[in-house]
């Protein structure tokens, strides 16, 4: 309005307040009340008008001023980093997440054999979901690391060396490496690929490998250790 050099406040004008604020704008008031008219008769003519309440400008006068509003801000911090949860004060602490788990447990109850039992309600933090293109990647890469073909193990491993794409995927990696190991210990040929496949993962230069490092090293001693028998 001052830029304008008018005098007269517009409704554009706090629309514009608004978004410059960023503040949503007003769509309309709703009123749960059902309005009450009078009637009235000026020159002979019938008027019906709102009935409005009236104020006491006294009380209006004395009533104290409410709080300034917060201007509009924002913050940004890291959830994870590398699929590793930051210790900043804006994520909660393993202690927090305890504490907040044993909240969420029911009041004990009697059942009416007079057993008492307490129900616990244990939910994940986090749930981790693979895109579909990631688990078809997975899939076809631990086929491929096990089937006959020399060239498709060869263009697995070398893609699990090169690809810089496959932080989600570390876990799920390791975590079928220790369990073919598990289960294969007496499998010369499975035992090899695996440890192939832990030594091109170990060298993929685009991983944040050192939480899974203690893992991949103990499968790879495992292997060269037992052996088949």
């Amino acid at each position: 309005m001052r830029h304008s050099k008018r005098v007269k406040l517009t409704v554009d004008d706090v629309n514009a307040a608004l978004r410059v604020k960023n503040v949503e704008p007003l769509y309309g008031y709703t009123h749960g009340e059902t309005p009450k008219f009078r009637k009235t008769t000026l020159n002979s003519t019938e008027i019906y008008f709102d009935e409005d309440e009236e104020i006491d400008f006294d009380s209006v006068l004395n009533k104290p001023l409410p709080k300034i509003p917060l201007d509009v801000t924002f913050t940004a911090h890291w959830l994870a980093i590398e699929g590793i949860q930051p210790a900043i004060p804006q994520n909660p602490t393993p202690n927090d997440a305890k504490a907040e788990l044993l909240s969420k447990r029911t009041k004990t109850h009697t059942s009416s054999n007079g057993i008492t039992t307490d129900q616990v309600n244990v939910k994940p933090l986090v749930k981790h979901v693979l895109s579909k293109e990631l688990q078809m990647y997975f899939e076809r890469i631990t086929e491929a690391i096990l089937s006959d073909n020399e060239r498709l193990q060869s263009q697995a491993f070398e893609s699990l060396r090169l690809d810089p794409g496959l932080h989600q995927l570390v876990p799920y990696f390791v975590q079928h490496i220790h369990k073919k190991v598990a289960q294969n210990h007496k499998n010369l040929e499975i035992l090899e690929a695996m440890l192939s496949m832990s030594h091109a993962l170990l060298n993929n230069k685009h991983l944040f490998i050192e939480p899974y490092v203690s893992m991949a090293k103990k499968e790879k001693d495992r292997v060269a250790n037992d052996g088949p028998c």
